[in-house]
């Protein structure tokens, strides 16, 4: 059974059957029978950024932490400061993972997208191109 929802966040009017425009808004619908196709992929790319970010994570924090200190053969030049800020990025980056792979699994068991966790999305991308931009900043 497919549904058409609402484009407009603040109506997100939900009905059965393709419908173009919304019966409460009028404003344009879209179809979310494709759910399940959409949570896979975000499943998928949530965990890649989960096991790659968490990888990198793990492999520089030590040296991230010890800023000037020689450790396996090479060291962090730059100040306490901003190794925090760059594990800081880091960890947003691995929520941001950790967000899509639960929308992913969200979507591909309810067949719906849930308007909560696309806003949490956003928020999260936001808050990382904002993070990056100050870093750019300071560095």
């Amino acid at each position: 059974m497919s549904h058409s929802a609402c484009n407009d966040p603040t109506c997100a009017t939900m009905v059965e059957g393709r419908v173009g425009v919304c019966p409460k808004c009028g404003g344009p619908m879209r179809s979310v029978g494709e759910s399940p196709i959409r949570g896979i992929v975000l499943l998928v790319i949530g965990l890649f950024l989960l096991a790659l970010m968490g990888t990198i994570t793990s492999w520089l924090a030590p040296t991230l932490t010890r800023p000037g200190v020689e450790i396996e053969g090479s060291s962090f030049s730059g100040t306490a400061e901003q190794g925090r800020m760059i594990l800081g990025l880091f960890g947003l980056i691995i929520l941001f993972g950790f967000v899509a792979a639960v929308n992913g699994l969200f979507m591909i068991v309810t067949r719906r997208q849930s308007m909560a966790f696309v806003f949490v999305t956003l928020g999260l991308a936001a808050l990382i191109v904002i993070v990056g931009f100050v870093f750019i900043g300071t560095a």
